[in-house]
């Protein structure tokens, strides 16, 4: 009988070691350690951040530097144009303080010039009688010169007489069917200011 108990005693301590063996087994195997490649450690996440933030930084630098070369581009080659009121040929004085404007009338042969700001808009008012053009025109294969004298415009509607007028005519033969010639204007006094020799061509104008 005590022999028995023994042994039962023995089995059951056996079958208990086996079961915590097992349970123990178990438990280790079923804990995965975390795959590579997978984690997301402080470094690692920091790492993408910098990244991100270089790139933005970068594209927000090459955005201002194209913003910057446009600017400069714009401001640079801006060339500030003028417009003739008359639809004529702006002739430029001095630094663009002022301007002639001629319009010709080909078929008639006839010249009219009008003194205006520096702008190109408003009239200005020239205290001489005439205003004298040397131009010179190829008709062919021969080369013709010629005087022309545009003489000062009365306006009663603005006041406007010889030697206090803004608008100068004349006429010439040289002018009639013209579609191109050089010209030169011989003497201007405007702005306080008295101008000889300036040079233009036509329909260019000088600007």
């Amino acid at each position: 009988m005590n022999r028995w108990l023994r042994f039962l005693k023995g089995f059951l301590v056996f079958a208990l070691c086996v079961t915590v063996a097992v349970y123990w087994s178990g438990c280790g195997s079923s804990t995965n350690p975390p795959e590579a490649g997978h984690s997301h450690g402080p470094g690692e996440h920091d790492h993408d951040h910098e990244g991100e933030e270089s790139h933005d930084h970068d594209h927000d630098h090459e955005g201002e530097a194209e913003h910057d070369h446009d600017h400069e581009e714009g401001e640079g080659g801006h060339g500030h144009a003028h417009s003739a009121p008359h639809g004529g040929t702006l002739i430029a004085l001095g630094e663009h303080f002022a301007h002639l404007e001629l319009v010709v009338d080909a078929t008639a042969g006839k010249a009219t010039v009008y003194a205006l700001d520096g702008e190109a808009e408003k009239p200005l008012r020239l205290p001489q009688e005439k205003i004298v053009l040397s131009i010179t025109r190829k008709v062919g294969d021969a080369v013709s010169s010629a005087t022309l004298e545009l003489l000062a415009v009365t306006n009663p509607l603005t006041g406007e007489q010889v030697g206090d007028s803004s608008e100068f005519s004349g006429e010439s033969e040289l002018l009639k069917d013209a579609d191109r010639f050089e010209g030169v204007v011989q003497s201007v006094s405007i702005q306080g200011e008295t101008l000889e020799g300036v040079r233009f061509a036509y329909p260019e104008g000088n600007e």
